[in-house]
């Protein structure tokens, strides 16, 4: 949409949105890889701010989860799930023994597993789950990656794409940010189970 014909708050945000993301990519690939890329703990695709509190509590697990913004769910939930979404700040809940995926702390219905079009990486153990939901990167392909070359490439691949702006994590990725501290702990758990 062109800035002209946004409001003031609305381009605002774009601008931020934009000098955000500009910051991010144009920092060294080797500190976007290594997870350290993010301004405040937050991805720079993070852009939708609310007086909503930043964390709140699963009504089932109890576990603190982070907000995630509407358009994360908006495109991530089954197309006969989307009418359900309310006017309200909702979270992302990582417990991996949680069905729930995204709830909110006001009156409105919470989304499952079986609710989200992809399979939700910290719910899902499974080989072809996505760690990386921008890249195609699974949990399969960071072992075959490793298996064939001793190491993973998936961080730098990764933090390339991120450098040339071509991530999309607010709306592929079911947290609605940035992977690479989810890939760079799977790549950890495969050379330390090669080790054991």
């Amino acid at each position: 949409m062109n800035s002209l014909l946004k409001g003031p708050a609305e381009t605002a945000a774009a601008k931020k949105a934009e000098t955000q993301q500009a910051r991010c990519c144009s920092l060294p690939v080797e500190v976007i890889a290594a997870d350290q890329h993010k301004s405040n703990d937050e991805c720079c695709l993070v852009t939708e701010k609310t007086s909503a509190p930043a964390r709140a509590e699963c009504p089932v697990s109890k576990t603190s989860s982070r907000k995630v913004q509407r358009r994360t769910l908006e495109h991530l939930l089954k197309p006969e799930k989307i009418s359900e979404i309310r006017n309200v700040q909702y979270y992302y809940c990582t417990e991996p023994d949680c069905k729930v995926v995204y709830f909110s702390n006001e009156q409105a219905p919470f989304f499952s597993v079986e609710d989200v079009a992809v399979k939700v990486f910290s719910k899902d153990k499974g080989d072809d789950v996505n760690t990386c939901y921008c890249f195609d990167w699974t949990r399969g392909r960071i072992k075959d990656d490793i298996e064939r070359t001793g190491k993973s490439t998936a961080s730098l691949q990764i933090a390339r794409e991120v450098k040339a702006g071509n991530c999309l994590c607010d709306i592929k990725n079911p947290k609605g940010e940035c992977c690479l501290g989810e890939v760079n702990a799977v790549v950890k758990e495969i050379l330390l189970g090669k080790k054991a």
